[in-house]
Formats: C-alpha cells, sequence, structure tokens
C-alpha cells in the first residue's frame, strides 16, 4: 500500500471569523489524554489513502510559496472514512467519541461545534505521537523564495494549492517531495522531545492577549503604524527608561535625555531618534518584508534609502539603523541593500526590557495595553487566529456545562 503525507492548511477561511474552527483540536489532549487531528477542509481524506497516511503535517499560511509548519502527527489511527453518506458518518463520529470518552472539559466533541445534527464531523484520526517545532519550519515551493528564511525545506515536485486546504504527497508518484518531507519527520533537530500538548484548563481566564487586548478589540493588532505611534509615545513619555532602552536593547552607549522623536518626517522613516550626537533610525515591520530585495529590484532597497538619507541629513552625527520585527517575521537583513549596517530587534526583547520596567511605567497611560500588544508578537509562532479559538472553544464548553 502506498504511503502518503499530507499537509493540512489550519487557520483558513471567512468560517472562522464567527466560528470555531475544528482544527483547535489538533493542539490540545482531550480529557482522555490523547491527541486527535482534524483534517481541513471538512475532516476526510481521499478512501484511496485509507489506513496508508503516514504523517499529517499542521501548517499555516505565510505568503504565496510558502507555508510554516504548525505541527507534525504521526503514528496515526485513521477515525473517519468516506463513504458518501454523511448521516452514516457522523453517525459513526458520535458512537467513537461516546465509546472512547472524547471529551474536552467534561463535554463531548460533537457538542461543542455549531454543526446541524446530521453532520457531526469532528475528527480524522487518533494521534499517538504529535509534536511541535522548536524553532519556526518553513515549506517553501519554489528556490527563489529560499533565500528570505533561515530554517526552510524546499519541495521540488508539487506547487502549494491556491483551493485545497489538504495536499497530498504520496510516496510513489511524488517521491522527490515525500522523500523531503520525510526526512524532516525524521529528523530530531526539527522537534521538540516530548509532547507538550496540554488538555483544556476551564479555569483558564482570558487565555488569549488577542482576545483581552485593546488593539485586538479595535483589530489593529497587525496595524504597523498603530505599532510605531506607541514605540514612539512610551520612549518619549519616561526619557530614563528610554536611555536604559538604548544601552540594554539597542547597544548605544551615551545617548542623552536632550532627545527628539520624530514620526514617519523624516525620509518617511518609521521612527526617527536623535541627540546632540547620535541619530536612531528604526524601520518597524510585522508582516511585511523590507522593500527592495537585491534580486528584485535594481538600485537602493528601502533600507538603503533611510540609511542614506540619515547619513545626508546628518553627516556629523553617528548613525544607528535598527529594524523592529516580531519573532515569527523572518526578516535576513543580508539580502537587502545596506542591510548590514542594520541591527534587528524582535519584538520578544522589546517585550521583556519594558515588562521587567513596568513598576517604571505602570503610571504612563494604557501601558499594560502596550505591554498587551507587544506580547502578541513576541512569539515564533504566530498564533493569533488558534489563540481566538481556543477562546471561543473554552467559553463554549463553559455554555454547555452552565446550561446542563
Amino acid at each position: 500500500m502506498e504511503k502518503v503525507i499530507i499537509l493540512s492548511r489550519m487557520y483558513v477561511g471567512k468560517y472562522l471569523e464567527e466560528n470555531i474552527g475544528h482544527e483547535v483540536i489538533n493542539l490540545f489532549k482531550s480529557d482522555n489524554g490523547e491527541n486527535y487531528i482534524y483534517i481541513n477542509e471538512d475532516g476526510r481524506i481521499n478512501p484511496k489513502y485509507n489506513n496508508s497516511v503516514r504523517a499529517v503535517i499542521l501548517t499555516k499560511h505565510v505568503e504565496k510559496g510558502v507555508m510554516e509548519v504548525v505541527a507534525k502527527a504521526e503514528e496515526l489511527t485513521q477515525i473517519l472514512f468516506k463513504t458518501g453518506n454523511t448521516k452514516e458518518e457522523s453517525a459513526a463520529q458520535i458512537a467513537y467519541i461516546d465509546e472512547n470518552r472524547v471529551f474536552y472539559g467534561g463535554v463531548p466533541l460533537y457538542k461543542i461545534h455549531n454543526d446541524t445534527d446530521a453532520e457531526k464531523i469532528t475528527l480524522s484520526f487518533l494521534c499517538r505521537k504529535l509534536r511541535l517545532p522548536i524553532r519556526p519550519i518553513y515549506l517553501v515551493e519554489n528556490e527563489e523564495k529560499t533565500s528570505l528564511y533561515e530554517n526552510y525545506v524546499s519541495l521540488p515536485e508539487k506547487h502549494f494549492s491556491n483551493q485545497s486546504l489538504k495536499m497530498y504527497y504520496p510516496q510513489n508518484s511524488l517521491p522527490k517531495d515525500y522523500n523531503v518531507l520525510e526526512k524532516m519527520l525524521l529528523d530530531n533537530r526539527y522537534w521538540e522531545s516530548d509532547n507538550t500538548t496540554q488538555m483544556i484548563d476551564l479555569n483558564d481566564q482570558e487565555t488569549s492577549v488577542h482576545g483581552s487586548a485593546f488593539i485586538g478589540i479595535i483589530k489593529k493588532e497587525y496595524d504597523e503604524l498603530v505599532y510605531s505611534n506607541m514605540l514612539a509615545y512610551y520612549f518619549e513619555r519616561n526619557r530614563s527608561v528610554f536611555l536604559d532602552f538604548t544601552k540594554d536593547v539597542l547597544g548605544i552607549d551615551g545617548f542623552t535625555k536632550d532627545y527628539n522623536i520624530v514620526r514617519e518626517s523624516n525620509g518617511n522613516i518609521d521612527i526617527w531618534i536623535e541627540d546632540e550626537t547620535n541619530v536612531i533610525i528604526i524601520e518597524n515591520k510585522i508582516k511585511s518584508k523590507v522593500n527592495g530585495e537585491r534580486n528584485d529590484v535594481e538600485g537602493d532597497s528601502q533600507l538603503s534609502k533611510y540609511y542614506q538619507y540619515a547619513i545626508g541629513k546628518e553627516p556629523n552625527k553617528t548613525i544607528h539603523p535598527f529594524v523592529f520585527a516580531p519573532d515569527y517575521n523572518p526578516i535576513k537583513l543580508d539580502k537587502y541593500i545596506d542591510g548590514e549596517k542594520y541591527r534587528l530587534v524582535k519584538y520578544s526583547r522589546i517585550f521583556d526590557f519594558f515588562h521587567k520596567r513596568a513598576g517604571d511605567m505602570i503610571h504612563t497611560g494604557y501601558f499594560r495595553e502596550f505591554l498587551d500588544a507587544l506580547e502578541i508578537h513576541s512569539k515564533t509562532l504566530d498564533n493569533s487566529n488558534f489563540e481566538i479559538m481556543k477562546d471561543r472553544f473554552i467559553s463554549r464548553i463553559r455554555r454547555i456545562r452552565d446550561n446542563t
């Protein structure tokens, strides 16, 4: 029997705007301590691959031609078999869940989602080996993209589908891709040694920063302009703290309290900060890339343009250029003209600094909200959709328990 590896895309589609994605269970243990996998987009797989799935690689979209690996699921037992009869499939799912006590927070899984009674499709596989990546892994279909990602796996044969949320990589039909994925699955340098997923904790209040932070409520958690404005504001509000920031985070000695902050007026640079002898220029990125990769355009990159502007405007001052970016944004500065002149500062470093200095900043307006906003981007994986689904999942379980 031909083995197959499946890529399943998570956190996709308008359904998630108001509902709980069925794939939310993929990163939790059930009450019986087992891991179960739901394959997007409907839980079903092609019948010709019944009982021959070597692994499911859970992924999320990064950009066209690039997927980020969320987890790998191995040692699988297939639960759902596509028959063409939805009622029959649903009845089999309900029977399996009841017999095997596939409950979350004390509630049978089929009761948690808003599916119709005729279609309770919530499980694809039982998984005996689930592992998360140690650091981000990117699956790349185009060799030209590999220069942008440090930890990548290149697939030479099959391009990612723009439509289907599951893609099959059969051992015989796509041998090169299958072997690349198999090698990745077996390489322990990529994966955590233990299963670190947890059971649902119904006492986990406000589990998601995204759900509780004001910036999430107004849906500005990925707005670079908003973050640049916040950073400039808090750099200005407590000058002693900012001087420590220049030393501890930016590695600059001798910056003085007599500094001036300019937002996007000097050469369109996101944040311009200068004292008598120094200029700090900050290009702030959230999900976007730097414009002007060496292979993309002739002439200056965005970074080169800003650096050259700063030198021309203040030729007698020391220029300190930086790019601020979330930990999950894989920016490689050496791919851009003059990129080597910049230092990359991850949001986790910024968050850690301000978290430690909260006692000095706590009375500054909206500082708690500022910390929440920074924390959103201080993780190596952008889990925003998962965190939202997790909150909804827990809230739904609580409502069911409260009404029974």
